[in-house]
């Protein structure tokens, strides 16, 4: 049987390809040596969060997926359907223009909240 860690190393190198991304590129995304991505990628050591979240925002695979795969993105849908149905439902009986303003403004937030999410995930580096 293969354990989590093995499971989650084949996922983050599955996700790096997935991508078309190289190590090298990874590892300097990451701001680690090559042999220390190389070391996650081969399960040699396990990531911490932090980082896995940083690999799952280049590789822009959602967190769950590492740990869970698949299945996880099958929780998250279903934990999530019926608030993601209605709004689906509220915003397909918007204008045209309404949507656009409100997709714009979903970019602008997740933006945002990437930015912020950086900006925390450095002051606890200190």
């Amino acid at each position: 049987m293969t354990d989590s860690k093995t499971k989650i190393a084949a996922r983050i190198r599955e996700a790096r390809e997935w991508k078309g991304l190289t190590q090298v590129h990874m590892a300097q995304q990451l701001k680690v040596a090559r042999q220390t991505y190389l070391d996650l990628e081969t399960g040699k050591t396990e990531p911490r969060v932090r980082l896995l979240s940083e690999i799952s925002e280049i590789t822009e695979r959602p967190l769950t997926w590492f740990v869970y795969g698949d299945e996880g993105i099958e929780i998250l849908e279903s934990e999530y359907k019926e608030e993601i149905d209605r709004l689906l439902q509220y915003f397909s009986r918007l204008p045209h223009s309404a949507r656009n303003v409100i997709l714009q403004q979903s970019i602008n937030l997740a933006g945002f909240m990437a930015e912020y999410t950086k900006a925390l995930t450095q002051r606890d580096k200190r």
